[in-house]
């Protein structure tokens, strides 16, 4: 039956649930990692509409202003059609769920190269594996980077003509874009580049560099225009977290790490996953190496996160969705239809069962501080807004709080009480709701996420009288260095 089904109905097909399980889980917004907010989000709020939550990364300069600049423009446009709700981050979700599309439809096209049984394979599962489905919309760099790497791998791998000096040189432009969103993905993009271009300094080597330089250019005009000099910040990140290994204060494991976190999250599915991987290896090798060149790098580095090795996941789910059709093209044309439904059935079941195992906690992470924060800033009167006694990160968030008031961080009962004019909103956890002035009433609390954050929302009536003797939310980080 896949016989009779067209390459381009297959490659549709696969979008098209992709672009379905994408926009789900778009919809809702929770924190996940905290970067996604300070790194990303609140500068692009900044660009959008002022005030800001600054964290350490861009008082240090180690962060680009690009991916702040391109997700403005959602942002911005959400924000005028809906300026009183949070359509605007609602809109930089969706936005990157449609350019995440783009791991679906390369991993696609790589299995249409070798049969229309590998391309639908290949189209499926990397439309319905759960990290790739969580990650889409995430406003993160690994997601937002492996996207143009992708695409650079669509010209130069799953093209079934050999890449020419335009397709090289395109491919660079999406690798430099690449490389500036993760820095990181540098040792995979040298693969990438060696087994692809080889020895054609002329044809491939030229373009690709020329390709590069361009999104390098654009990186560095993008800084420039927020007065900053151009490519600092990589310098920066460089010295400040390997240097001076100040990555090393979130937490260190062991060279083997990574390895525990893909037993943790993949448990029962890793052995398979990594059999058929190396299955599809055979056709893919170069898939392979940058997997592996990836996976090496990042275990060298003292701090490991999972969200680190996002480009290992993909590069292994591909690898092993092509293994499995691989394995498929064995049965008897008779049964095939069968297996394969069959083989979609087991990767479908299993990526919910991993979905809803030890990952469970990713898809509600922080959901009670996003409805706080949202709900705080809800009546247009806001004039002031003070999370009580939250814990030593960073809690508060103006992309998700709206109003162009102060925020403020509040240590002690005592504290609360002397400066309660300042603020007619307050932040805290459900402990605390009693040692604050019998004048803020609660309104709501969120169901309380995975972490200790701030979910509840209490409220005063009247105004707020500014306050030179109470810090601001950004005096405090500035001063403990956050």
């Amino acid at each position: 039956m896949i016989a009779k089904i067209s390459e381009r109905q297959i490659f549709w097909s696969a979008l098209a649930l992709a672009a379905m399980f994408r926009a789900v889980a778009s919809i809702p917004f929770t924190v996940g990692w905290f970067d996604e907010i300070w790194q990303y989000l609140e500068p692009a709020w900044h660009l959008v509409e002022g005030p800001w939550v600054q964290t350490w990364d861009y008082r240090s300069g180690i962060r680009s202003w690009l991916i702040p600049e391109l997700l403005a423009l959602p942002m911005g446009a959400g924000h005028a059609l809906a300026p009183e709700t949070t359509f605007h981050l609602t809109l930089v979700r969706l936005t990157l769920a449609v350019l995440s599309l783009v791991v679906v439809g390369a991993a696609t096209a790589l299995g249409l190269k070798l049969s229309r049984l590998h391309g639908a394979m290949a189209g499926v599962v990397t439309a319905i594996w759960f990290e790739l489905i969580f990650f889409a919309p995430r406003a993160l760099s690994e997601p937002i980077g492996l996207a143009p790497l992708m695409g650079a791998m669509w010209l130069l791998v799953a093209r079934r003509a050999p890449p020419g000096p335009r397709q090289f040189a395109v491919a660079g432009l999406l690798m430099g874009l690449s490389f500036v969103a993760r820095i990181h993905y540098a040792p995979a993009l040298l693969v990438l580049a060696i087994c692809t271009a080889k020895r054609d300094w002329r044809g491939a080597w030229t373009p690709l560099i020329a390709g590069g330089l361009v999104a390098l250019g654009i990186d560095a005009a993008a800084n420039l225009a927020m007065g900053a000099v151009p490519f600092q910040w990589a310098v920066e990140s460089v010295r400040i977290n390997i240097v001076e290994n100040r990555a090393a204060a979130y937490g260190l494991s062991p060279v083997t790490g990574y390895l525990s976190l893909f037993v943790f999250y993949w448990h029962f599915a890793l052995v398979p996953i990594v059999l058929l991987a190396w299955l599809g290896a055979k056709r893919y090798p170069v898939l392979a190496w940058m997997a592996v060149a990836h996976l090496a790098f990042h275990s060298l580095i003292g701090h490991k996160e999972y969200r680190f090795v996002l480009l290992t996941a993909a590069l292994l789910i591909i690898l092993a969705a092509i293994g499995t059709a691989d394995l498929l093209r064995r049965v008897p044309r008779r049964r095939l239809m069968i297996a394969v439904a069959g083989a979609m059935a087991v990767w479908a079941g299993g990526s919910a069962a991993l979905a809803a195992g030890n990952f469970r906690p990713n898809w509600s992470m922080e959901a009670g501080l996003a409805d706080a924060l949202e709900r705080a800033g809800r009546p247009a009167k806001t004039c002031g807004l003070a999370l009580y006694r939250p814990r030593a990160t960073v809690a508060g968030s103006y992309a998700l709080y709206r109003r162009a008031t102060p925020i403020y961080r509040i240590a002690t009962r005592h504290e609360a009480a002397r400066h309660a004019a300042a603020f007619d909103v307050v932040l805290t956890g459900p402990a605390h709701i009693g040692e604050l002035p019998p004048a803020y009433r609660l309104e709501a609390c969120a169901p309380p996420g995975f972490t200790d954050a701030p979910s509840c929302v209490l409220r005063r009536a009247g105004g707020c009288t500014p306050d030179p003797a109470l810090r601001k939310l950004n005096d405090w980080l500035a001063a403990t260095g956050n």
